[in-house]
C-alpha cells in the first residue's frame, strides 16, 4: 500500500478533527469511503473525503471555515511530522449544492500528493450516527479520540446500492464496500434497503454481474493492505466476492 495514501488519510483525519468543532451546531455526516474507513473499519483506503452538510449552511460560511482549517498552524504542524511541508488548495466548485476543494500536500523536494474535500447539500439521509473514528486509525495518526457524525452501516449500504444502480457510475470499489458491509460489519440486506424499489435492486444486481477481475485489480487492490491485496489477487477470489454480494442483493428482491 502506497505511503501517499496514508498521508492523505492523516490529512483527512486532521481536517475532520477541526471540522467537528466548527460544525458542532450544524447537521452533517461523513460519507463514502472515508466513512467506511474511519467508522466501519474498512481496510480500503480512500483518496478523498466527502460529507453531506445541512442545506441551510451558507456557502460563504462553509468556505470561510474550511479555508481557515487548511491554512491553520495546527494542521501544518500535524502534517509536518509526516513530512508534509505545505498545503495548497484551489476551489474549483463553490455552489449552493456542492463545494469542492482540490488539495495538494507538498512533500520534501516539491513532490505533491493530490486529494479532495467535497461537501454536498443535496440533503442529509437518516440513520446518522455519532462516534469516534476507529482506534487503529487514530493511533496511526497520533490523535486522541474525538466524536464525529457519520452514516451508519444501513445508510451506507443503501447509498452503495444506489451507486451500483446508477447508469453513470461503474466503480468496483462499490462492490468491495458492500461486501465489507454485508459480511464483515454484517449489515442485514433488508436493513439497508428500506426505501429502495425493486427496480433499483435489479439494476444493482445487474451492475454487480458485469464487473470483471481487471476492474477490481485496477480500482481496488492498490488501496488494500498487502495481505488482502494478495488474498484477492486472483480471479477466483474476486468472483467469489462478487457472487456473494449479488446473492445478498437478490435476497432483498420480492
Amino acid at each position: 500500500m502506497d505511503s501517499g495514501f496514508r498521508l492523505c488519510e492523516f490529512f483527512h483525519l486532521y481536517v475532520l478533527r477541526q471540522l467537528v468543532t466548527r460544525l458542532a451546531s450544524r447537521p452533517y455526516a461523513v460519507k463514502g469511503g472515508i466513512c467506511l474507513r474511519f467508522f466501519h473499519r474498512s481496510p480500503r483506503l480512500s483518496e478523498d473525503m466527502d460529507l453531506d452538510i445541512d442545506p441551510s449552511m451558507p456557502v460563504k460560511t462553509l468556505q470561510k471555515n474550511v479555508d481557515a482549517i487548511l491554512a491553520s498552524d495546527a494542521l501544518a504542524a500535524s502534517l509536518h511530522i509526516h513530512g508534509v511541508r505545505a498545503v495548497t488548495a484551489t476551489l474549483p466548485k463553490q455552489t449552493e449544492t456542492t463545494q469542492r476543494w482540490k488539495v495538494s500536500l507538498i512533500l520534501a523536494g516539491g513532490v505533491g500528493l493530490s486529494t479532495r474535500l467535497e461537501f454536498s447539500r443535496r440533503g442529509l439521509f437518516s440513520l446518522v450516527d455519532r462516534a469516534t473514528p476507529s482506534p487503529e486509525v487514530l493511533r496511526a495518526a497520533s490523535l486522541v479520540p474525538f466524536v464525529a457524525a457519520f452514516y451508519g452501516a444501513p445508510a451506507m449500504a443503501r447509498q452503495k446500492i444506489m451507486a451500483l444502480a446508477s447508469p453513470s457510475r461503474n466503480a468496483a470499489r462499490d462492490l468491495f464496500d458492500l461486501h465489507h458491509l454485508f459480511f464483515t460489519v454484517q449489515t442485514a440486506a433488508e436493513k439497508g434497503l428500506p426505501t429502495l424499489e425493486p427496480v433499483i435492486l435489479e439494476k444493482a444486481v445487474e451492475k454487480v454481474g458485469g464487473f470483471v477481475y481487471n476492474d477490481f485489480r485496477d480500482q481496488v487492490l492498490p488501496y488494500l493492505p498487502e495481505d488482502l491485496a494478495t488474498l484477492y489477487g486472483n480471479a477466483a477470489a474476486f468472483e467469489s466476492l462478487r457472487d456473494q454480494v449479488g446473492a445478498r442483493l437478490l435476497e432483498g428482491l420480492p
